[in-house]
């Protein structure tokens, strides 16, 4: 009975750890309300001077890139990222991302290699 108690609270001790610890990391996987931000955005990508297509850019990254996020728009930078640091780290693309979170101004980010 005293084993159960105590995995019991190692269960929920792990959870509120992980809770606490999303809420201070941009993509905040482990929160309790991770659509709390809205983004609107649009991924732009040159190789050797040509710009891809919408098509194109969500074929290379398997996910839309352009509209909505409801969640964290770091979560597309984290996608990014991971991309041309494996599969495209020959191709040395240009990429910039123009987002809106949550009605603000828009903002811009880019790829630093």
């Amino acid at each position: 009975m005293r084993v159960r108690f105590y995995i019991g609270i190692l269960f929920l001790s792990i959870q509120l750890a992980s809770i606490v610890y999303a809420r201070f990391i941009p993509e905040r996987f482990f929160c309790w309300a991770p659509y709390d931000s809205h983004t609107l955005f649009e991924v732009f990508v040159t190789i050797d001077g040509k710009t891809l297509s919408q098509q194109e850019t969500e074929k290379r990254y398997g996910y839309k890139m352009k509209g909505w996020e409801q969640r964290s728009i770091d979560n597309i930078f984290s996608l990014i990222r991971q991309y041309e640091r494996t599969y495209g780290k020959n191709d040395r693309a240009e990429v910039k991302v123009i987002y809106s979170t949550n009605g603000h101004p828009e903002k811009e980010w880019k790829l630093t290699r």
